[in-house]
């Protein structure tokens, strides 16, 4: 055997060999599945939407995703969050827009597969044309604030 071939051997099995010892070295991956996700409902958000935490908690530093299901025809009113949020619409028809007022004539339409970005702080709305389900993503600790209090959950009785 020529010496190129023999140390060029040498060197692949030493580099194979090494692989899974590297590769344990790594923690392994957190995966999240539909059927492990336990959907809520909370006092701060209108009937018709639930909330699953996919990952992280965001009521804590750090990063966080959760998904919301939203009935067709549910109105989530002006709020705010104190941080940056990720959307993307993962199933049906959603429409939002930035804007202390609900006004679906200024709202963009989202369809299935669509993503946006929404600035932290600024005051936005939705509406879910068809049911629909979102998932979201931001820094936390994060929040919700109404921007007319009269459209908080918690205050209608």
């Amino acid at each position: 055997m020529p010496p190129c071939l023999s140390r060029c051997i040498a060197l692949l099995v030493l580099t194979a060999s090494a692989m899974p010892l590297a590769q344990s070295e790594y923690a392994p991956m957190t995966s999240v599945f539909p059927a492990d996700l336990k959907w809520a409902n909370f006092p701060i958000i209108p009937k018709g939407i639930q909330l699953a935490t996919v990952y992280g908690d965001p009521s804590k530093p750090g990063p966080y995703i959760f998904r919301a299901r939203m009935s067709a025809g549910t109105k989530l009113f002006a709020h705010r969050h104190p941080d940056e949020r990720w959307v993307t619409v993962l199933q049906g028809t959603y429409r939002s827009a930035v804007g202390e007022n609900f006004d679906l004539t200024t709202a963009t339409e989202y369809p299935e597969g669509s993503f946006y970005v929404t600035e932290a702080n600024a005051p936005h709305f939705s509406y879910a044309v068809t049911d629909v389900i979102v998932q979201e993503q931001g820094v936390g600790p994060t929040g919700m604030a109404y921007v007319h209090d009269d459209d908080d959950p918690r205050r209608r009785h």
